[in-house]
Parts: C-alpha cells; sequence; structure tokens
C-alpha cells in the first residue's frame, strides 16, 4: 500500500486495469482509497473496542478529497470513544445521546447555521483539536464523557493546561466553553419549547472558574524598518497564499485580520473591497492600494478551486484560512529571527500612528479608513453612510506613499 499527499488531480487520474490498489492519505491518517476496474471507494481504518476495523464512507464519484478527509477526521475523533456500531447510529442521526461531544457539536452547528465565522474557533477548542476540552475530557475519564459530566474541577484542570502553552488564550477558551453550556442549558429548561432533555444538566460547570483579568491594551507600534523587515521575511515564515494574506493586510494599511482572512471572492470588485459587514454591523468599501492590487493579482494566480474564499484553509476549503494561522507566523518569525516581540494584530496601531505622526492623513481620514469611531459623536452616531469615496480614493494613495517610503 502506497502513501500518498492526495489531490483532486491525482484522484481524477488514478486507474488500475485490473485487481485492486489501495492508497494511503498522507495528510489524514487512516484515510484509505480503494481502486479497482470499476470503482474508487473511500473508507477509514482505525482501531476500535482494541480491533483495528475499516468504516466505509462512500464512493468517490461522489464523495470528494475534501469531503472525505472531512468525513475520517469526525470518525477518527470518535473512533477513541464509540464503538463502531455506535459510530454507525451517529451517522444515521439514531444516537441519541447526552454527550459532551455532541453537545459542542451541536453549539458549533447551530454557530455555522447562523452565520458567525468565528464557528471554527470555537470548534477547534471544544472538540477538533489535539488539545481539545472534548479530548481532555476523554483522556481524563478514560471513554467519552457525558455532558453532566463536566465539573468545574475538570474546567479548572483543562483551563490550567491552556494557560500554559499560551496564557492570552486561556481566557478565550474558558469563553467558548461557558457560551456552549450556557446555550445548552437554555435549551434544557426553555419552557416555551416542547423538546426534551437532551443533555442532562443542572448547571454551567464553567460558571464556578473566574474568568480571568482582561488583557491589558496594547501599545506596541513597529518602526519603520520592523515593518520592513516584517514584509521581507514572511516568504521565510509562511506558505504562499499566508504571505499574501499578511501583505494584503499590510497593504491595506492594517485593516482587520478577520475581513482579510475571511474575505470572499465576491467582496472584490473593480479594485474596491466591500466589507459587507463588520465589526459595526455596517457595510465598508475600500479602494485597493496599488500594492493590494499586486497581492490581490497574487491572491488569483494562487487561487484555488471551487471555493468562495480569497483565502481557504489548506484542507478544508469550506472554510476560510484561520486567524490562528496569521498568530503562529508572527511567532515563528520571533523565533527564527530573533525580531522584537509582536502580534499581526498590532500592524492595525503601526499603521495608523505612522500615517498620523507623517503627516499622511489627518485623523478623521484614517479613522474613516479604519472604520472606526461611528459612535464617538452625535453625527458619528447618526452616520449617513456617506462612501467618503474620494476621502478614500486619497487615503489610498497615502498609504501607497508611505509603504513605498519605508521600503517595502
Amino acid at each position: 500500500m502506497e502513501t500518498i499527499r492526495m489531490t483532486d488531480r491525482w484522484l481524477r487520474s488514478i486507474s488500475v486495469e485490473e485487481g485492486r490498489a489501495e492508497f494511503a492519505d498522507a495528510v489524514v491518517r487512516g484515510l484509505r482509497l480503494r481502486v479497482s476496474p470499476r470503482s474508487k471507494k473511500w473508507s477509514v481504518v482505525t482501531r476500535i473496542e482494541k480491533k483495528q476495523k475499516r468504516i466505509p464512507i462512500g464512493d468517490a464519484g461522489k464523495v470528494g478529497l475534501l469531503d472525505a478527509r472531512k468525513a475520517a477526521n469526525e470518525i477518527l475523533d470518535q473512533a477513541t470513544d464509540l464503538t463502531a456500531d455506535a459510530i454507525a447510529a451517529k451517522a444515521l442521526g439514531q444516537d441519541g445521546d447526552a454527550s459532551l461531544k455532541r453537545l459542542c457539536e451541536d453549539y458549533v452547528a447551530r454557530m455555522k447555521a447562523r452565520g458567525q465565522p468565528s464557528y471554527s474557533e470555537y470548534e477547534r477548542a471544544l472538540a477538533r483539536s489535539d488539545y481539545s476540552f472534548c479530548r481532555f475530557m476523554s483522556e481524563k475519564l478514560g471513554r467519552a464523557a457525558k455532558a453532566a459530566e463536566v465539573t468545574p474541577r475538570h474546567v479548572s484542570e483543562w483551563l490550567r493546561l491552556v494557560y500554559d502553552r499560551a496564557p492570552s488564550h486561556a481566557r478565550h477558551c474558558r469563553a467558548y466553553l461557558h457560551a456552549a453550556f450556557e446555550w445548552a442549558l437554555e435549551a434544557e429548561f426553555d419552557y416555551t419549547s416542547s423538546g426534551q432533555s437532551v443533555y442532562r444538566l443542572s448547571a454551567n460547570p464553567v460558571s464556578a472558574t473566574p474568568a480571568g483579568a482582561k488583557s491589558t491594551a496594547r501599545n506596541r507600534v513597529l518602526s519603520h524598518k520592523e515593518l520592513q523587515t516584517l514584509w521581507r521575511l514572511l516568504p521565510e515564515a509562511a506558505e504562499p497564499r499566508t504571505v499574501v494574506c499578511i501583505r494584503l493586510i499590510m497593504a491595506m494599511g492594517g485593516i482587520r485580520i478577520t475581513e482579510v482572512c475571511r474575505s470572499e471572492w465576491s467582496w472584490y470588485d473593480k479594485n474596491w473591497l466591500t466589507l459587507p459587514k463588520t465589526k459595526n454591523a455596517r457595510e465598508h468599501a475600500l479602494p485597493l492600494t496599488q500594492y493590494a492590487v499586486e497581492q490581490f493579482r497574487l491572491a488569483k494566480a494562487l487561487a484555488a478551486p471551487e471555493t468562495k474564499y480569497l483565502f481557504p484553509h489548506q484542507t478544508d476549503r469550506n472554510q476560510s484560512l484561520l486567524v490562528t494561522s496569521i498568530g503562529k507566523v508572527a511567532r515563528r518569525l520571533i523565533e527564527d529571527f530573533d525580531l522584537e516581540p509582536f502580534q499581526m494584530r498590532d500592524l492595525r496601531r503601526s499603521f495608523k500612528t505612522h500615517l498620523l505622526d507623517g503627516e499622511y492623513v489627518e485623523e478623521r481620514e484614517i479613522d474613516i479608513w479604519h472604520n472606526h469611531g461611528q459612535n464617538s459623536d452625535v453625527a458619528r452616531k447618526h452616520y449617513t453612510f456617506a462612501e467618503y469615496k474620494a476621502l478614500k480614493i486619497r487615503v489610498a494613495g497615502q498609504i501607497d506613499g508611505f509603504l513605498k517610503i519605508i521600503g517595502v
């Protein structure tokens, strides 16, 4: 059996004239493709109840590579906890359990249905990553945990592990878990609903753990030289699409990371970027700077087929590039090139500071560009949604001038 980093092109071309061949995917452990002269079928090989089991996924003509990898990951996550019969029952929607994993997955599914783009961060922290709460509880109990079995002590121990790895992330993880249990509790005791009790909860176990101190406001401003160095070293610390994503953020004068990471092809038209819904719940349109036009051209050259995202996730094109992936690039640069500590979100502050200090723009202009200050006074509070087209075009030109001056 050959192990291959499967691609869509390879999947379309692979064939055998006689007999049967089996291939293992190098990206998702356990994913197998069996190829015969008449068929190509996906399956997952894993160990369940201390025995090796093969669980079918479907025909490759109906289930694409990305969907097969996603299904394989879901099965592998369950396989450490459930029997083969339980996995099959869950696939058919017949499990009826009150497990912690189901609670977390139901909450994430609700977020997806409501169009909340942050669902991927919740999913990773609660159920998907090697350090997720579901994985922690399974290892703690030696089996799949029921939602009602979670105690404040369990939550505290998990958050301590998160805190030891990344102190600033622990507060976020607590918020994710608290929100999931709070939603489940409301569903459990909603007297206006005729639904039956599902998770068997009586209290939110996360409420007993302190939220922790809020992070202090950051004041890090990257110098001209640091911005130039960051632009130059990015290819040494990230794959090409991520490089273009970060450079596009910089080329647009430090607009929000999420606005670029999660941007869709349809948002770009005639060298304008139109954000349909921003942090203040309003549409925001910006002209692309000349530096941004070049990065957009590179993004098109690197485009992945069959995805709506300008920067799709590396293994799941139905998701956008994760914000956490951008943060990892900063940490990699700091470790590998001995740079002064910084975070990618410092770019926004850095660009605003330099553009103001260098008198490239006025404060009102950069506030409109960054979509800031809409509630600072009565006039802004009742914002007329004016496009400020000429003003924005002027700011775009000034950003280009600043980037040229610092030598990127």
